[in-house]
């Protein structure tokens, strides 16, 4: 029996000096990246022989069931892993305190959430049985959720990106492994589908593991129900903003599916799922800065302001080449991925590439909302974008199709981003709009441009011809100040000794 003198203590939040706080992100992030740029590259290749494989009509109905699923799967958890993340965080609260409690309650929304999502995919949305069928597997990983999902709460409260990361890569593997086995097998998409979480369980072990080795909690059995109502209560703005971020994500899908026969849906997925693959450099930042600023936020103001006009900057600077690039290239790309079957998502892919800048100042400024006590606020900002998002498709997709649907998306990012800056700017203004979003853009449509000329040459010499433009006139334009060239110094030694470690193994 283990002495409950062991338990961790809660620990006192304090305020670091900024080169140790830019030291810890440049870490987290670097581990994240890392892991991610692995995750993305196979899910990337999985990604395109899936849709090879599945054919468009098929890859439509799968993305379909798992669209519906999403839209209502905050039901399975109601907010709290925002608000849980946060209180640990800060301190407020303990991992042993907090993650059986959550564990427990996620179990029963999850029930909840299966049954309401299973029923009204029958009679409201009026699917086929084998779509219906694919819809209650997807609800089926819930309950795996229930379990891996405060795990990684735990690891990323203390700001153990890395091992969470590791986890990631874990979880993938498998459902790139074992989603090969179905697709050569020749199953239909509800093998894909349990393929996505039959590694949960193992990812799970691995990571509670983790986190008794490292000494952040014990784990150990322990519920207190008079908890759940208040825990949910502080809960629900973040279930609000969770349930308008995917409701604005899988809803043009869900509408498409049901005005349009389901290649328009593998033609608009087979883009979508292509710009989702960049979203992981937002992803990777994001992620650890949101624990350290909500540690931040209550010590110094003044610093969260400091680090969110770099992070901005730095979103910016990584995501404006990736818009304009891809944008151009939108039809060479689309033919050599999946040939000329998924031409039609050429203008869907040029268009919604823009989603990944506006997403990544987005997901800047929803982080901020959450590390600042502005969940209310970020709430009106998120369903006033899925109003927006909800009736602007059903106007356009019935009308304009799988266009509408990418146009719609963007039309709504952009507002949210608006909206976000207004809630944001009174005590968080963005103080260099020249170096932060002016000189990033100029330098893209300058690699535009000139990669317009050469559109017809090989991607894998225009891709490198129009890094060195980019870069080269970011020298030039001069964008960062000297703290911040110190950060991107700091990553790019820590990303050498890792590459020299990795070289000395060999």
């Amino acid at each position: 029996m283990q002495d409950d003198n062991l338990a961790p203590p809660v620990v006192t939040p304090t305020l670091e000096s900024a080169q140790n706080a830019a030291a810890t992100l440049v870490k987290n992030t670097l581990y994240f990246l890392a892991s991610s740029t692995i995750v993305s590259i196979l899910s990337f290749i999985f990604n395109v022989f899936v849709i090879r494989r599945l054919g468009d009509e098929r890859y439509g109905l799968y993305n379909t069931a798992l669209a519906y699923a999403a839209i209502f799967s905050i039901i399975g958890d109601l907010g709290m892993t925002q608000y849980v993340t946060r209180e640990i965080a800060r301190g407020r609260k303990t991992a042993d305190e907090m993650f059986w409690n959550v564990v427990c309650v996620r179990l029963l929304l999850s029930t909840v959430a299966t049954l309401f999502i299973t029923l009204s995919a029958a009679f409201a949305a009026d699917y086929e049985p084998a779509m219906v069928w694919g819809i209650f597997l997807v609800c089926l990983s819930y309950f795996m959720f229930a379990f891996f999902g405060p795990m990684q709460v735990v690891l990323t409260a203390h700001e153990r990106v890395d091992y969470g990361s590791t986890l990631n890569t874990v979880n993938q593997l498998f459902f790139v492994t074992v989603g090969t086995i179905v697709l050569v097998a020749g199953l239909s998409f509800h093998g894909l589908i349990i393929a996505s979480y039959i590694g949960l369980p193992i990812s799970t072990l691995i990571g509670i593991r983790y986190i008794r080795r490292l000494k952040l909690a014990q784990l150990k059995f322990h519920v207190t129900p008079r908890e759940w109502v208040p825990m949910l209560w502080h809960s629900l703005p973040f279930a609000m903003i969770t349930f308008t971020i995917m409701a604005a994500t899988d809803l043009d899908t869900v509408i498409l599916s049901l005005n349009r026969p389901p290649e328009e849906v593998g033609w608009y997925k087979a883009a979508y799922n292509l710009t989702q693959r960049f979203l992981f450099i937002p992803l990777a930042v994001v992620t650890p800065l949101t624990p350290q600023m909500a540690r931040h936020f209550g010590l110094s103001k003044e610093r969260v302001h400091q680090t969110f006009n770099s992070v901005i900057k730095f979103m910016a600077v990584v995501s404006m080449p990736i818009g304009i690039g891809i944008s151009v290239l939108a039809r060479p790309i689309i033919l050599f991925l999946y040939g000329e079957t998924y031409l039609p998502s050429v203008p869907v892919l040029a268009i919604l590439i823009w989603t990944i800048p506006l997403l990544s100042l987005s997901w800047m400024c929803g982080s901020l909302t959450t590390a600042s006590d502005k969940e209310k606020k970020a709430v009106r900002v998120y369903f006033g974008a899925f109003l927006l998002n909800l009736l602007s498709n059903l106007y356009a997709i019935p009308r304009y199709g799988y266009i509408g649907a990418a146009v719609t998306t963007i039309a709504t990012e952009a507002a949210a981003l608006v909206m976000f800056y207004l809630v944001l700017h009174k005590d968080f203004p963005i103080t260099d709009f020249k170096n932060s979003l002016l000189k990033p853009i100029t330098a893209g449509l300058l690699m535009g441009l000139v990669i317009s000329f050469i559109r017809d040459w090989n991607l894998l010499i225009i891709v490198p011809i129009g890094a060195v433009i980019y870069v080269g006139s970011l020298f030039l334009l001069r964008p960062f100040n000297n703290q911040e060239w110190e950060i991107i110094k700091g990553f790019q030694a820590k990303l050498m000794g890792r590459w020299q470690r990795l070289r000395a193994r060999r």
